[in-house]
Formats: structure tokens, C-alpha cells, sequence
């Protein structure tokens, strides 16, 4: 969330920068709101002001004076019973627009609409886009390692089940993938609830934005987890953390859950887009001079992933019109699919600056000083599952039909080298 001060300061800038982002956002109200709200409150403060000026004056007044401070006193408070509850009215609604107002792009941000490409920085190789493999749905049915049509009799369309090699495919990249952050770069783990409280979906700037996208329990008292991000982001809220302690780094592996799975126009074949998948999530907690610098890092973090696994990839800098809502500054890490000839996104890794930490109250205090800073968050996932999987069956297709592992996998697959045909199922 970005302060009101600030909105209301540099109003040009935030003009000029939130116009890079595109879509509808309530500026206009939100600072025609904020003029009603300060010129109320100063009424108010006025009022009670008075009130307790007059108030003064009764204890030494007799008879007619008295009466009259006491008729004066009862006035004051029938103002303030009208205008209290108006200014309380307008408060509510300042803070709901505030929720409403994206972060602001960082200045180096590549300008462009979502269909716009923002900066290729790296590419592992140039795909020939007319070699195709037959598609990654396709290669699973024909190895018998995943169900669709059964999924769909458990939970409806949009959900898999992974037989055999396929299910212990899916395990043994969420174990590779924690023991190699947890190992190779330091990272804490964390195992995270599927549940997360509203306060908690506002803090991550998952609501009220992306309510809609979000499955609601208990009367919206909860609500299945859309990403990881939302538990790692609550997880210090309302500290303030020792700055000589930073960076704190964590990676947790957990289910996502979101509703926009067939959405009209949106490729749905296979595993492309689900309504629950399984992702490993990076997320950094840093003091705000530092969180640059940790951005870079943890895109290299993401990126030794890919390429431990032996996929084709790039790296992309987001344009300001496809930033996430939360995200001043993002690349997103893509993989080549010869099955649909196009890259596909694995990961994206974002500076949230002090955001998120603004709404969930994490600050930070440095070793002497009594004074406290917001600290700063970035997130990154390292990596989606359902895409890598993906990946990994189309690039990993042999003649035979098999699909080679990863040498990185095999252990985990228990010395599994390639994935052939499963005996059939009942």
C-alpha cells in the first residue's frame, strides 16, 4: 500500500507513473475523498476544541451563564454527533481505495501494455518454433502417468491426478527443489497452512483486487491460499526485525489455489492452467536499501533451477503494464514448450518494496538506532510446477516414447533414468 502522504504529494508522479500500468484505478476519487476528509477533520478538531473550552467555563459559572455554556456544550456535541460519524464514513472509504491503488512501477521498469515483451536480458537458446513434439498432455496419456477424466469425476474440470511415475515425478521435483535452495543458497524452509485469514489475503494485496480469482471459506474468514506468498508475507507482520539479521530468506513449498481456470480466450489444455498446482516459493524479507540487490540475486536463485534441470529458458523484465499488482520491479523466467512452440512462465520474481510490509506493519530497526523503517519484500517462485512438468515431458521425449530425467531428478526417482509406458491401470 502506498501512504496517502505520499499519494497526495507527488500526485504528478503517481500520475505519470500509474498511467504506465494502464486499467481503471480510483486516483481521482481517492484524492477528491482525501480533500473531504482533511477539510472534515478539521471541523471536527474544531468542534471538540470548542467543546472543551466551554466545558471549562461551566464548573465556574452560576445561572444564567451556566445555562447558557450547557446549551452551548450540548450544541457542540449535536455538531459533532452529525459530522463524527461522516468523517469516520469517509475514513472507511479513503482506506478501501488505498487497497485499490497498485504499486508504483520502479523508473527502470520497462514501459509497455501487457501484450508488450519488456527486455529479453538472457536466452539459453534460439527454439526452432517449426520442430514440434507431440504436446505434453498427449505424451502423458500415451506413458499412463496422468488423469484428467478421472480428476474431473473428483473434483470438476480444471484438476489432474497423477498416476505412478507421474505422481513421483511431481514429489521428487518439490523435494529436489527445497533440499537444492535449502542447501545451494541458504534458504529457511517453511511448511505453510492451505488456510489463510482475510487480514492476510489484504496485507499480501491479494484482496481486495483479486477476491474474484480466490476461493472464500467460512464466510470469507478464510481463504484457500492463491499462492504461498500470502502465509511468507504475514509470517512477521506486525515486527519490527533486527536489521543485522536481514536478509531473511525462506522457501515453502505448497499448494495454489485459483479460480481462473477456463476463463474465456485462456489456453486450459493439460496442465497449462489448473485451478490448484504446486509450486516451491522464494520469499526475502530485506532492509529497504538492500532490496535491489536481493532482486538480482534471487533471479539468479530461480534461474540455477532451470538450468540444473536442462531447460531452454529466458529471462524476461516485465513492461509496467503486466506488473504484478504488489510489484514495483519483476522479471518473469520462462521455458521453451515444443509441444506448443511458445515459452511458457516458471517463475516470477518481484520487489515489492515496502508494499506489502506497509499493510502487514513489518518494519525494521538497525543495531543502535531507536528509529524504524518498513522493511522490504520480494517474492519469487523457483519453480511452478504444472509448466516445468511440462517442459520436462516435451523436451525430455525420446523415440521410444519414454522421456529422459533430469540427472538431477534421478535420486529422487530412485535411480529412475527415464519415465517409460505405465502397465496399464484398471
Amino acid at each position: 500500500m502506498l501512504p496517502l502522504r505520499f499519494i497526495r504529494e507527488r500526485e504528478a508522479l503517481m500520475r505519470e507513473r500509474l498511467a504506465t500500468r494502464g486499467g481503471d484505478m480510483p486516483l481521482d476519487e481517492l484524492l477528491a475523498l482525501d480533500n473531504q476528509r482533511r477539510q472534515l477533520l478539521i471541523e471536527v478538531e474544531g468542534l471538540r476544541a470548542a467543546r472543551k473550552q466551554v466545558s471549562r467555563g461551566i464548573g465556574n459559572a452560576s445561572g444564567a451563564e451556566r445555562e447558557a455554556l450547557i446549551a452551548r456544550t450540548r450544541q457542540l456535541t449535536s455538531e459533532l454527533g452529525d459530522r463524527e460519524p461522516e468523517l469516520d464514513r469517509i475514513r472507511k472509504q479513503v482506506d478501501r481505495l488505498l487497497l485499490e491503488i497498485p504499486m508504483l512501477p520502479h523508473a527502470s521498469a520497462p514501459v509497455g501494455d501487457p501484450d508488450h515483451l519488456g527486455l529479453v536480458h538472457y536466452s539459453s537458446g534460439t527454439p526452432d518454433s517449426d520442430s514440434r513434439t507431440p504436446p505434453h498432455d498427449q505424451i502423458a496419456r500415451d506413458l499412463g502417468i496422468l488423469d484428467f477424466a478421472r480428476a474431473s469425476k473428483v473434483a470438476g474440470s480444471g484438476f489432474w491426478i497423477f498416476r505412478g511415475a507421474g505422481a513421483q515425478l511431481q514429489r521428487a521435483l518439490i523435494q529436489w527443489m527445497l533440499d537444492f535452495q535449502v542447501q545451494e543458497h541458504g534458504y529457511r524452509e517453511l511448511y505453510l497452512p492451505a488456510l489463510v485469514t482475510e487480514s492476510a489475503m489484504t496485507h499480501a494485496a491479494k484482496l481486495p483486487k483479486f477476491a474474484s480469482d480466490s476461493y472464500a471459506v467460512d464466510n470469507g474468514r478464510h481463504w484457500l491460499s492463491p499462492t504461498a506468498e500470502v502465509a511468507l508475507s504475514e509470517y512477521h507482520a506486525g515486527e519490527t526485525l533486527n536489521a543485522a539479521m536481514l536478509p531473511a530468506k525462506y522457501v515453502a513449498y505448497a499448494a495454489a489455489f485459483r479460480r481462473e481456470a477456463g476463463a474465456a480466450g485462456v489456453e486450459t489444455r493439460g496442465l497449462r492452467r489448473v485451478r490448484q498446482f504446486d509450486k516451491i516459493e522464494l520469499f526475502n524479507v530485506t532492509a529497504p536499501e538492500d532490496s535491489y540487490i536481493a532482486l538480482e540475486r534471487m533471479r539468479s536463485e530461480a534461474e540455477a533451477v532451470i538450468r540444473r534441470l536442462g531447460l531452454t529458458y529466458r529471462v524476461r523484465e516485465v513492461p509496467t503494464g503486466d506488473l504484478g499488482f504488489a510489484a514495483a520491479k519483476q522479471y518473469d523466467l520462462e521455458v521453451w514448450s515444443p509441444g506448443a512452440a511458445e515459452w511458457l512462465e516458471v517463475s516470477s520474481v518481484s520487489n515489492c518494496e515496502a508494499f506489502q510490509t506497509r499493510r502487514a506493519g513489518i518494519r525494521v530497526r538497525r543495531p543502535g538506532s531507536a528509529k524504524t523503517v518498513y522493511a522490504h519484500s520480494l517474492n519469487g517462485t523457483a519453480l511452478g510446477l504444472p509448466r516445468t512438468f511440462v517442459a520436462l515431458l516435451e523436451n525430455g521425449l525420446q523415440t521410444d516414447g519414454s522421456v529422459a530425467m533430469p540427472e538431477v531428478l534421478q535420486p529422487y526417482m530412485g535411480g529412475r533414468s527415464r519415465i517409460a509406458a505405465e502397465t496399464p491401470w484398471p
